[in-house]
């Protein structure tokens, strides 16, 4: 009977020991909740998309219990969450410029073309695999939707081979540049400002020949700027969103209607 006894008391007595010091690292290694920090986190959509600049919701909700985020960066969340998150940090937010996502593409199937018939797997990343896939332009949309299908707020649709997002439902998550093999979706001011929707950085000549509506480098937007907004870029127009006061002007003067209204829900060629 001693004998078998007595392991079951060593056992028992390991076990003791082991709970005791478990127990004692608990309390000496015990981290106070962040009552301002759990606050802050409950607010959050919890989407952890990145979009703030932190590695999710956790991360920025103790950025911000630590004083080194302010309450402006969730853009997913809108003007409610920022109000929320303004409370329980106790400052003031004022009115926030709202920035949406947009395709730096106008080649629709209409205005551009292919280079080859393509019969693999029906998504962007896979059709970029096979010589940047089939489109003429390799620096096009390619329209397979990799883009919707990752969007959780149904704010993008392929429209004519050409991926286009609704500025009033995109929440700025940033998932679509994520996927975008060809890095065409560019965070923007969602109004108040034109965009040229064109990425090919080929010269003229050669844009001309396999899209109508390409930027074709004819600098007539840059002259016609009166903010100094525009300037080429590898090959392509480029506008800076802070100078740009949206008048207009640089719409009416492209010969390839390749630059559009942000506030525009359509691309509308003429």
């Amino acid at each position: 009977m001693t004998e078998i006894m007595l392991p079951i008391g060593i056992v028992s007595g390991m076990g003791l020991i082991a709970g005791v010091i478990l127990s004692l690292a608990t309390i000496i290694f015990h981290k106070p909740v962040d009552e301002k920090e759990e606050a802050l986190r409950e607010v959050l959509p919890g989407i952890n998309c990145g979009a703030c600049g932190f590695s999710g919701c956790d991360g920025y909700a103790k950025a911000m219990a630590q004083g080194q985020a302010g309450a402006t960066n969730c853009t997913p969340g809108g003007a409610s969450t920022r109000t929320a998150l303004s409370a329980i940090l106790g400052v003031e937010v004022g009115e926030i410029d709202r920035v949406a996502a947009f395709v730096r593409c106008n080649g629709t199937c209409e205005f551009t073309n292919k280079k080859m018939d393509y019969a693999g797997t029906s998504t962007c990343y896979g059709a970029n695999q096979i010589f940047g896939g089939p489109q003429a332009c390799q620096f096009g949309c390619m329209g397979f939707g990799d883009c919707q299908t990752v969007c959780d707020y149904d704010a993008i649709e392929v429209v004519d081979g050409i991926a286009k997002i609704d500025s009033e439902k995109c929440v700025g998550c940033l998932k679509c540049i994520t996927v975008c093999p060809k890095n065409l979706i560019k965070m923007l001011p969602a109004e108040n400002t034109s965009i040229v929707a064109c990425s090919n950085q080929e010269k003229g000549g050669g844009v001309r020949k396999i899209c109508e509506v390409g930027c074709i480098t004819c600098n007539r937007c840059v002259k016609t700027c009166p903010q100094k907004a525009i300037k080429m870029v590898n090959n392509v127009a480029v506008i800076d969103p802070e100078l740009c006061i949206n008048c207009g002007e640089c719409v009416e003067i492209c010969p390839q209607n390749c630059i559009v209204e942000m506030t525009e829900k359509k691309v509308v060629h003429s």
